[in-house]
């Protein structure tokens, strides 16, 4: 259901694409789908550079020595001392989280967490340092109250345990110090850094008191210290926080990336450009790639993967291509031949509105990584009539689906009802990774272009509707106003499913009455119809070929799915929620009331989004609403009559 995009991990001597849809994963394909096989990238989600036994062992050495600090520093009444034993037990605290992040970001990939557990560090880091801020805030606080009541300090106690724990920092020190590359362990590092220096600190202080009974120097070196950690405390603070906020990793340049992106040959435009970092230290990118010529997208995606490797160190990349609109609306000036419209049926020429009841089937040339292909198109009203209504079906569906909305809004709109490319009487294609929301938004700017309007209102269904939020997100889109029927930007993992269960599976019956039965059953989620309302909608749909009776589509337009990466899922829903919201049209977003595709939540998070669009649900339907009730036309009319 999701949109296909062009995804690639890079590595030395190998170079590949993908094609990934949503699908429903067992623990067990998530983990195989998970896996990098040879030619992708060579890392894991997991923190493959940090090591856990460092951060035990300076976790055991400094517990220990922190209970010993904190009686130390009650004997002797130091504040340099307490300072020091309390940053020791928040060191302890920190590496405690430290070993806590890593064993779940040890975690592998799951169903729910296709991107691993690799941000535990990041937040264990931030924790680190909100922790330090506020140790900082209570030294110097102490601090300043002693200047006005100082405190009697046994010098002789505080030097030698001082001295003990500064021999016990260097060691934990050195200890992290063998693995700089995680931003986790280096927080914990800052800790143990900030005691040693507290330490030494409280070394001088116990000296100084012993020999001079100066007892201000306690208060004194306690603040100097406080003062040195803050600014590396900031730091850890800025990157851990920087990095939760999934911003531009700081070793990339934003805009030389689009740059460079727009000056790889066969590059015409770029958009909806994202980079960020999946897990420390692996960056990843997204993005909309304008093409020139659609079928040397490959050798584009592999010019475009050596640039960003090579310049920036981007390895793990997903693309969608989309060919640029000026060459779209030249390709449909163009000369391909098209088939003579079918006849409608034979009416009284003196009935015009009778005659408009009827669709007449054109075709429109599209063009795709392959070449060229026709896309057929059901049409009900006046060709004349600048109002032009868009229907786009679901996944397995065809135009027909539309034909009692298209009766009824044919006297106010030229309705056109395309079978989108795999189905019904559009072409086949001979690459079927190829069919994709991408090459069916590229076929619909056709279309448009074909049509000779510059502006439509839009209903999608499902599949349709996903095409519709891509579309209306495109610069200067013609879309005016449009329905999304029971899809959105979240296609909930049962829907996924229950799809796989039977698109592109065999459907062969004897009889039109046993494959129409049997389609019926499939289809029991539009809800409760009439066996006149089930012709309507799923006769159409079915087709004889040898004395056997099948489905009408390619069953090939399954392909995609066997091709999912779950990454890529969650990375194609994320470029979904951002395309949605670049929309600013007036939407409805209907749901059935019992759908298993689209949730209430993310109708609401849709609504929450984006203030352009509405919602309303239609109860006792799950996936999809027909819009063969009544009810349900009158609802389309009032939204487009607007």
């Amino acid at each position: 259901m999701s949109g296909s995009h062009s995804h690639h991990h890079h590595h030395r001597s190998h170079h590949h694409g993908h094609s990934h849809s949503s699908s429903h994963l067992s623990d067990g394909e998530a983990h195989e789908l998970h896996a990098h096989k040879k030619g992708d990238a060579k890392h894991s989600h997991t923190k493959e550079v940090s090591n856990q036994n460092l951060l035990i062992v300076a976790l055991i050495l400094t517990l220990s020595f922190s209970v010993v600090e904190m009686i130390a520093s009650y004997l002797s009444n130091s504040l340099a001392l307490i300072s020091d034993a309390g940053h020791m037990v928040t060191d302890a605290a920190s590496l405690g989280l430290a070993v806590l992040a890593q064993m779940i970001a040890r975690r592998p990939p799951s169903p729910k967490h296709s991107f691993g557990f690799g941000r535990a560090e990041a937040l264990a880091a931030f924790v680190n340092g909100i922790a330090m801020l506020a140790l900082v805030a209570w030294i110097v606080f102490e601090a300043i109250t002693r200047f006005f009541t100082p405190h009697i300090v046994n010098g002789m106690t505080v030097t030698i345990v001082a001295a003990l724990g500064l021999l016990m920092n260097v060691v934990v020190a050195w200890v992290l110090s063998k693995d700089q590359k995680s931003v986790n362990t280096r927080a914990a590092l800052l800790h143990v850094m900030g005691d040693l220096l507290g330490s030494v600190a409280a070394l001088v202080a116990g000296l100084v008191i012993q020999y001079t009974g100066w007892m201000p120097i306690d208060s004194l070196l306690s603040i100097l210290v406080s003062l040195l950690i803050l600014k590396s405390t900031f730091s850890i603070l800025h990157e851990s926080y920087h990095f939760l906020m999934e911003g531009v990793p700081p070793h990339i340049n934003y805009l030389q990336v689009g740059s460079d992106l727009k000056a790889v040959p066969g590059v015409v435009a770029v958009h909806d450009l994202h980079i960020w970092e999946m897990t420390p230290s692996f960056p990843a990118l997204i993005g909309h790639i304008e093409v020139e010529m659609m079928k040397e997208w490959p050798q584009t995606m592999s010019r475009i993967h050596d640039m960003l490797y090579s310049k920036h160190g981007i390895d793990h990349v997903t693309l969608q291509p989309e060919e640029s609109q000026s060459l779209v609306e030249e390709e449909s000036h163009d000369h391909y031949p098209e088939e003579v419209p079918k006849a409608a049926p034979m009416v009284d020429a003196s009935s015009p509105k009778e005659t408009e009841m009827h669709p007449i089937t054109h075709y429109v040339v599209c063009r795709s990584g392959e070449g060229k292909h026709r896309m057929a198109y059901h049409a009900w009203g006046d060709p004349q009539n600048p109002r032009v209504l868009i229907c786009a079906h679901g996944l397995s569906r065809r135009g027909s689906d539309f034909a009692s909305l298209a009766k009824a809004l044919c006297g106010q709109y030229y309705v056109v009802c395309p079978d989108v490319v795999g189905r019904g009487e559009s072409d086949r294609l001979s690459n079927p990774i190829m069919y994709s929301v991408p090459q069916y938004v590229s076929d619909m700017k056709a279309l448009v272009a074909h049509l000779g309007v510059n502006q439509v209102d839009w209903i999608g269904t499902s599949m349709g509707g996903l095409i519709g939020i891509v579309f209306a997100a495109l610069p200067n889109s013609p879309i005016r106003r449009m329905i999304i029927n029971d899809v959105g930007p979240l296609i909930e993992p049962a829907a996924i499913e229950r799809l796989s269960s039977y698109v592109g599976k065999p459907f062969a019956f004897q009889s039109r009455a046993e494959a129409l039965e049997a389609l019926n059953r499939i289809c029991a989620t539009f809800g409760d119809h009439t066996p006149e309302e089930w012709e309507i909608l799923n006769g159409p749909q079915l087709e004889e070929k040898d004395g056997v009776w099948g489905l009408h589509y390619d069953p090939n337009i399954a392909v995609p799915f066997t091709s999912v990466n779950s990454m890529m899922a969650k990375a194609g829903e994320m470029a979904m929620w951002h395309t949605f919201k670049q929309i600013h049209i007036p939407m409805l977003i209907v749901r059935g009331g019992d759908s298993d595709l689209l949730s209430a939540a993310t109708v609401a998070k849709m609504c929450k989004v984006n203030p352009y669009a509405r919602s309303i649900e239609i109860p006792h339907v799950g996936h999809a609403p027909a819009f063969i009730k009544p009810e349900q036309i009158a609802l389309a009319k009032e939204f487009f009559s607007s």
